[in-house]
């Protein structure tokens, strides 16, 4: 007897909570009356406040203008509008016409979904991906040995860059992984070395931009130190089958600068 009723009680208290009436949902009337009273002052046909005009926006068909509605509930529910110093409501007053802005909103997105840009995302070319690690981490990185040449096309070498096979992805990671350690340097580096060898061509007669005024001919190499150490340089000039430097016919001065700044001055013989 004691179980039966027990039972019974449950059941009728489930039943009296099945039955009991919801909250009722927030109504567009009081969406339209907290823009009325502290919105469309400023928010008007007329003066059009930050572009914005919610006089006439309809709180009925909110999906008609979505993109309004998305900018006035991100204000509202951060409190950030009306501004300080105006009228503001209190807090009870915000929640029920953004909840309902909200919602509405939701069906909408729901109703008619945006996916926005659904094609193919490019890649950088390496011009590109070059040009954006200089922006982004100040660092003059010759990509031409990382990663490999774009396909061009009435001189036009980004219309391929939609493709990334596993390979070429493969390649854009290296890449990354080389430029991050020259970034934020490499905590055990090892030993290395870098040759640079100018064309046998290349005029010494003339003044080369970049160079101390004064000077002729040489060289300017761009070269990244990637961490603070001791660096030796070699300077190697070309020779005959003799042995004798190429074009010397009276002693010369040979001048190292790093970043502007003189290192030394050789006297060449």
């Amino acid at each position: 007897m004691r179980t039966r009723w027990l039972l019974r009680g449950a059941a009728v208290t489930v039943g009296l909570c099945l039955g009991s009436p919801s909250a009722a949902a927030p109504a567009p009337s009081s969406a339209r009356a907290l823009l009325d009273e502290y919105c469309v002052r400023c928010h008007n046909e007329r003066l059009q406040t930050a572009g914005l005009d919610l006089d006439v926006a309809d709180t009925d068909q909110i999906g008609l203008a979505a993109d309004v509605w998305e900018r006035a509930v991100r204000k509202l529910r951060a409190r950030a509008m009306p501004p300080a110093g105006a009228p503001r409501p209190d807090d009870a007053a915000y929640e029920g016409p953004v909840d309902y802005l909200e919602d509405e909103l939701d069906r909408h997105a729901l109703a008619d979904p945006d996916p926005g840009r659904t094609d193919t995302f490019r890649r950088l070319n390496r011009t590109e991906y070059q040009n954006a690690i200089r922006d982004l981490l100040a660092l003059d990185v010759d990509v031409t040995a990382l990663l490999p040449r774009d396909d061009a096309s009435y001189g036009f070498d980004n219309v391929g860059a939609v493709n990334l096979s596993p390979a070429l992805l493969e390649r854009y990671l290296s890449a990354a992984r080389k430029v991050s350690r020259l970034a934020v340097g490499s905590p055990l580096p090892a030993p290395g070395s870098r040759v640079v060898v100018l064309p046998a061509d290349l005029t010494q007669e003339d003044h080369f931009d970049g160079l101390p005024f004064g000077t002729r001919g040489g060289a300017a190499v761009d070269h990244n130190f990637p961490l603070d150490g001791e660096y030796e340089i070699q300077v190697r000039l070309s020779r005959n089958r003799n042995e004798n430097v190429e074009g010397l016919t009276e002693p010369h001065e040979l001048e190292l600068t790093l970043d502007g700044e003189r290192l030394r001055v050789f006297e060449i013989v």
